[in-house]
């Protein structure tokens, strides 16, 4: 059977069932479009979607039919038939006019595993999410610290987005954010250590709550708290706004 008598042989059963294209398409997992273009012969769909078309329509094509569909051998055959026959014993587990409260049993063990696999998954994804991250973040303090105590103060402007903004001073934009390091550096600031205490991580945002200690040219030691505002764009994790401020 060529593919514009097999669009004619689907319309003409599913005219003769008194259904239209939408109702056969929710039955089959199809869309619309899809169907018209298999009815009006614009494409040859595979084997199981017509399989699946078929067993919809309750029709039983005859050993010809199966033969040019499946193609020659056994293998093909079998392989064929059986995405019809787990549609069709999925469409009977919806039933539940027959058997009702063994599919219903079934039904809801189904819901539950999925439900708690979907939720295991989704946490444990948002913990690697976290963990990763925190490492990221972690190592680009520890650059800041490295950098910053060396007076490379260029190399520290990388991870600053251009309109990256210090608080609460204000200093916003790269070029000031630069000068106000260089005015640090010069006065023989040490960073001693950069410890974050929380992170919270949302999509490409990221906020991050810690401490800092500081050493002096003269000896004396500050310490303080600041919080980070991290988004990740063009595949990197950028310093937006930083806020801090000593104890």
């Amino acid at each position: 059977m060529n593919q514009p008598d097999l669009g004619k042989k689907i319309a003409e059963l599913r005219k003769a069932k008194g259904l239209t294209q939408e109702e056969l398409v929710e039955t089959c997992n199809l869309n619309v479009r899809t169907l018209q273009r298999i009815e009006s012969g614009e494409v040859t769909p595979r084997s199981y979607t017509i399989k699946i078309i078929f067993n919809a329509l309750d029709y039983t094509p005859d050993n010809s039919f199966e033969s040019t569909i499946n193609g020659s051998g056994r293998k093909g055959s079998v392989v064929s038939k059986w995405p019809g026959q787990v549609y069709k014993y999925i469409l009977d587990l919806f039933n539940l006019k027959t058997n009702t409260m063994k599919k219903i049993s079934i039904l809801s063990v189904t819901l539950v595993v999925i439900g708690l696999g979907l939720f295991i998954l989704c946490s444990e994804s948002k913990a690697q999410s976290v963990s990763k991250v925190k490492k990221i973040i972690e190592k680009a303090n520890s650059d800041y610290m490295r950098r910053f105590n060396n007076g490379q103060v260029d190399s520290i402007m990388v991870q600053y987005r251009d309109d990256a903004c210090l608080l609460p001073l204000p200093i916003c934009g790269k070029t000031d954010i630069r000068e106000y390091f260089r005015s640090e550096v010069n006065q023989g600031y040490k960073i001693i250590r950069i410890n974050i205490l929380s992170l919270s991580v949302a999509d490409t945002l990221a906020v991050e709550k810690g401490e800092w200690m500081i050493r002096k040219d003269s000896g004396e030691v500050l310490t303080g708290m600041y919080l980070t505002e991290w988004h990740y764009s063009n595949k990197k994790w950028l310093i937006v706004n930083d806020l801090s401020g000593a104890k």
